[in-house]
């Protein structure tokens, strides 16, 4: 039997007890003293609840990975931000989840990357190429998906070098940022700006093919400001960094 340990303020304890897995031992502990917890109780995965603490929880976060690299985290917050989400993600997390959380949705996501860790060695690579989308859904018919889904895919897809948001695509959607966010993940499979990376991530695919390309310029070229920012985005995806993969081209 495996360890989900979930990290939350007290309050949220009751939300967590319907947590069920089936093999899985769900333990629940509060933020405070939560990297003891963590260290002195094996776990397969962590959820780490930060509420409204976002700070706080990114920097728990952060030294949940630095101690404990093998482990996948699951970040929640309270906080609608695209800062957030890609601070998270920065900073090692496996997924993320705004709240109010579906439970059967974030089950299920527990139970996939649990399924990867421990069916047959696969790599986070492997989990990362399960979801990465594939180049046809840009192309998938409207009678399969909401028009305005549609419009906001198109919409990324011509505007990839430039500052995407989700306000504005929940604008482009016309409806609000939290409808929106649940819909797109219905339908696409992932978060909006999740699916904004992915694409960005494959368009540095195909321009880091090209003989006389250069990171720095194809990081810009896809959108991203800080390489940085661009180099650890594109391992987390790929399982390997920019010029490691423009090698294996040749």
């Amino acid at each position: 039997m495996g360890t989900v340990i979930v990290i939350t303020e007290k309050v949220n304890h009751e939300l967590y007890t319907s947590f069920s897995l089936e093999g899985e031992s769900v333990k629940i502990y509060p933020l405070k003293g939560a990297i003891d917890f963590s260290m002195q109780n094996f776990s397969d995965l962590i959820i780490l609840d930060s509420g409204f603490e976002v700070e706080n929880g990114l920097e728990l976060l952060k030294k949940m990975k630095a101690l404990l690299p093998g482990t996948p985290v699951i970040f929640l917050t309270d906080v609608d931000s695209e800062d957030v989400v890609l601070k998270a993600f920065k900073t090692g997390a496996r997924d993320f989840f705004k709240k109010p959380v579906n439970i059967v949705e974030l089950q299920e996501t527990v139970k996939g990357i649990l399924s990867v860790k421990k069916g047959t060695k696969e790599s986070r690579k492997r989990f990362r190429q399960r979801v990465f989308p594939d180049e046809e859904i840009l192309h998938t018919p409207t009678t399969s998906q909401p028009i305005n889904i549609i419009r906001v895919i198109r919409y990324i897809e011509e505007n990839l070098s430039s500052a995407i948001t989700l306000e504005k695509l929940a604008h482009e959607a016309n409806t609000s940022k939290y409808h929106f966010c649940r819909l797109f993940k219905k339908h696409i499979g992932l978060s909006p700006m999740k699916f904004v990376i992915s694409l960005r991530i494959m368009k540095a695919k195909n321009l880091l093919r090209m003989p006389n390309s250069h990171i720095s310029s194809v990081a810009s070229d896809v959108g991203f400001n800080d390489l940085s920012s661009f180099i650890v985005q594109f391992k987390k995806f790929t399982g390997t960094t920019p010029s490691q993969y423009k090698k294996s081209c040749k």
